[in-house]
C-alpha cells in the first residue's frame, strides 16, 4: 500500500473562460466541481494501476465534509482529520489554448491537538505501508517537522519515502534523508540557493543537494519539456509528445504517482535499496512519471489518468541519457 500523507484538502472548481483581462467581468462557461489537492490528485492518478493506496488530510466544516463525501462516493480510501477550520476552496479558471489560471484560498488552521491527531494517524497507517508518498504544503499551524517526523517514522519501519514539496517542512524533513525527491527546475533552485537556468546548473544543484542530504533520486519537472532524473551516476531527460491540453492543474501530482507507483512495486518485487541502485527502475519511474503528468493535462478533473491517454503517451515519450555534466 502506498500511503499519501496530503494535509490540505480542498473543493476544487474548474472553469472554461474565454479569455483572462484583469479589470474586466469575466462570464464563466463550463464548469466542473469535485475534491481535490496534492493527496487525493495522486490516489485519482492511480485508479487502474491495481496499486492500493490511502490518502491522510486535514478536513473541517461543510466543505469539508463536501469533500470526504466526495472522494468516499468515488471509491478513494481516505483518512481524515476532522478540525475545526474551515476546509478551502480552489478555483481554475482555463483558457481555450490550455492555458490556467489558479486561484487558491489560504490553508485551515490547525490545533495543537488537531495535529497531534495528524501525526498519529500518519504512524497507524504506516503499519500497513510500502511506500510514503509526502505531498505539497502543510497547514497552517503544523509544526515545522511534521514532515521530519513522517519521514523518520517511516524509515523506522524500513519504508522508503517519496517528498514531493519544497515547503519550508520539507526542506526540514531532508534532514531525515527521503529516498526520492521530486520538485520542479524553480523549487530545485530555492533548495540548492544556485540557479537552475541550463542543464549543467541543475546536474550540480542535483548533485549538491544529493551529497548533503543523502536523497537517491531527484526528479525535476520542467512542464511541457519533460521531466530529468538524477541518481548520481546518470542523468535521464524524457521528453513527453505534444499533446492538446484540457487543465494541466495536477500533472505535477500525477508525475509523483507514477514515479510512487513504480517503486512501490519495485520496492516488493526487488527491495528497496535494489531498486533504487537501478539505472533501469529510474528509467520505469521517470517513463512513467512522465507519461501520467501528461496524460492529465488531456482530463478536465485534477489527477485523472485514462489508461488509453496514458499508454499513447507512455509509447510517444523518448527517454535519453544526457552527458553526466
Amino acid at each position: 500500500m502506498i500511503l499519501v500523507v496530503g494535509q490540505n484538502l480542498a473543493w476544487q472548481k474548474v472553469c472554461t473562460i474565454p479569455h483572462l483581462v484583469r479589470g474586466e467581468v469575466i462570464r464563466l462557461g463550463e464548469m466542473r466541481e469535485f475534491a481535490s489537492s496534492k493527496g487525493p490528485n495522486v490516489a485519482r492518478a492511480l485508479e487502474g494501476t491495481g496499486c492500493r493506496v490511502s490518502v491522510i488530510g486535514y478536513a473541517g466544516g461543510a466543505t469539508g465534509r463536501r469533500v470526504e463525501e466526495h472522494l468516499v462516493k468515488e471509491g478513494l480510501h481516505c483518512r481524515f482529520v476532522r478540525i475545526a477550520g474551515e476546509t478551502r476552496t480552489c478555483t481554475t479558471l482555463v483558457e481555450p489554448d490550455g492555458t490556467s489560471t489558479e486561484l487558491i484560498e489560504p490553508p485551515p488552521k490547525v490545533s495543537a491537538a488537531e495535529r497531534e491527531q495528524m501525526h498519529a494517524a500518519v504512524r497507524e497507517e504506516l503499519k500497513s505501508a510500502r511506500l510514503l508518498l509526502i505531498m505539497g504544503t502543510a497547514v497552517d499551524g503544523e509544526t515545522e517537522d511534521c514532515y521530519a517526523r513522517a519521514v523518520r517514522a517511516a524509515h523506522e519501519r524500513g519504508i522508503p519515502v517519496v517528498m514531493d514539496s519544497a515547503a519550508p517542512q520539507a526542506r526540514r524533513a531532508l534532514e531525515e534523508s527521503p529516498e526520492v525527491l521530486k520538485i520542479n527546475a524553480l523549487e530545485l533552485g530555492t533548495l540548492a540557493g544556485a540557479s537552475t537556468a541550463d542543464a549543467a546548473a541543475r546536474v550540480a544543484a542535483c548533485r549538491a543537494i544529493s551529497s548533503l542530504f543523502g536523497v537517491r533520486w531527484l526528479l525535476i519537472t520542467r512542464g511541457s519539456l519533460g521531466i530529468e532524473a538524477f541518481d548520481g551516476r546518470r542523468v535521464l531527460h524524457a521528453r513527453p509528445p505534444t499533446v492538446r491540453v484540457r487543465n494541466a492543474i495536477g500533472s505535477g501530482d500525477a508525475a509523483a504517482a507514477g514515479v510512487g507507483w513504480v517503486l512501490h512495486d519495485r520496492t516488493i518485487s526487488l527491495g528497496a535499496e535494489e531498486a533504487l541502485a537501478s539505472g533501469e527502475c529510474l528509467r520505469e519511474a521517470l517513463l512513467a512519471a512522465t507519461a501520467m503528468g501528461t496524460a492529465n493535462c488531456m482530463n478536465p478533473v485534477n489527477g485523472k489518468v485514462e489508461r488509453a491517454d496514458y499508454l499513447d503517451v507512455k509509447a510517444a515519450t523518448v527517454v535519453e541519457e544526457l552527458p553526466h555534466l
